[in-house]
């Protein structure tokens, strides 16, 4: 038998440092795969570099999704609590059962959630980034890393902000976004006309009109998190309808030329929501980040709007300018990791002098 410490060693950090408390279900079944040999020599086919519980219960949600009969149904529906004395046997059986199937979608597919509420609280950094830029210049967005684009479409949702509803000329009444407001005053008020049609850069988009490609990406999503879901089923239908614009390629292939070749009366905008060390690895991805844009500034000013943890347990946002090869920066505001809460620290950075 494969020694598999290692990954052992993964599921129970992903089960006490990401499920607890969000997915009872994907603890206890993150926990049984750590202690039972045959789950983990099953998980070993992931990808390298793709987070193996993810993978490996994205693929059973996958299959469970497709209509399959199995006693682990129900607890991936609501209906039943699974204890950890339970999700062994169960998990096991399932897995033995398909297998090859389990063993073709984590050996071929990655994990690319689109988490379209992230949106909520891009919103206020699109409007700060609006006030700051009082010229009347067209805003060009590009998202960084934009799996299906959704946050592409940030104007054609409607948001909810404590309760209290944000329309744009174009928000889809179906497609709802929810933001808890912690502390601060977010700015809100924007002109979505100002802004440019968005522009995203990913690696592996996905094809939005593929149903086969966005069931995976709902698969993706945690089974109690049936809020989350529905929004990005929800933003899906909605993209389908109007697909995004995404590069094909990495940052390295395409962010060149996107400065050079957006035109030079607009705003320039690069968004990297939890991306960064995606692209420029970790650690130091952030400073390689910052000299990248640096050294591209040295042909046009660029704004940075990028949300990511940075070393610390709570999420950040962070907005910054770069001109000339000089990089300015301020944290605005902390968030949660699904865009469910803000809490509004600042005013963004002073504009940079012409």
């Amino acid at each position: 038998m494969t020694d598999h410490t290692q990954l052992a060693d993964t599921f129970r950090r992903f089960a006490d440092q990401q499920a607890t408390g969000l997915s009872p279900l994907y603890a206890a079944l993150s926990r049984a795969v750590a202690r039972t040999p045959e789950l983990l020599d099953l998980a070993a086919y992931t990808q390298p570099g793709q987070p193996a519980p993810n993978m490996l219960l994205g693929a059973v949600h996958h299959i469970l999704r497709r209509g399959v009969q199995h006693p682990l149904a129900p607890y991936f529906t609501g209906h039943e609590h699974l204890t950890e004395e339970r999700a062994a046997d169960l998990l096991s059986d399932f897995s033995r059962r398909h297998a090859v199937q389990i063993r073709r979608i984590i050996g071929a597919r990655s994990v690319q959630t689109n988490e379209v509420n992230r949106c909520a609280v891009l919103l206020p950094a699109f409007a700060a980034l609006q006030q700051q830029l009082d010229d009347d210049r067209p805003i060009q967005i590009v998202d960084v890393g934009a799996s299906a684009g959704l946050a592409l479409l940030w104007d054609r949702y409607t948001y909810a902000y404590d309760g209290s509803l944000l329309t744009l000329p174009d928000s889809d009444p179906d497609t709802v976004l929810h933001c808890e407001i912690r502390g601060g005053t977010p700015p809100l008020s924007l002109d979505p006309a100002r802004f440019t049609a968005a522009v995203g850069i990913e690696p592996s988009p996905v094809d939005v009109t593929d149903p086969e490609a966005t069931e995976w990406l709902i698969s993706l999503t945690w089974p109690e998190q049936t809020a989350r879901m529905r929004a990005l089923d929800s933003a899906l239908a909605l993209a389908a309808r109007t697909p995004p614009t995404i590069l094909s390629g990495t940052a390295q292939d395409h962010l060149a030329d996107v400065v050079a070749q957006t035109p030079g009366d607009h705003h320039l905008v690069l968004v990297f929501s939890w991306s960064i060390y995606q692209i420029f690895g970790s650690p130091g991805g952030r400073n390689r980040l910052v000299d990248t844009l640096a050294e591209l500034s040295e042909h046009r000013p660029l704004h940075e709007i990028s949300i990511g943890h940075f070393g610390h347990d709570t999420a950040r946002m962070i907005m910054a300018s770069h001109d000339r090869g000089v990089s300015r920066s301020d944290v605005v505001a902390h968030c949660d990791v699904y865009g469910t809460w803000l809490d509004w620290l600042a005013t963004p950075p002073a504009r940079p002098s012409a």
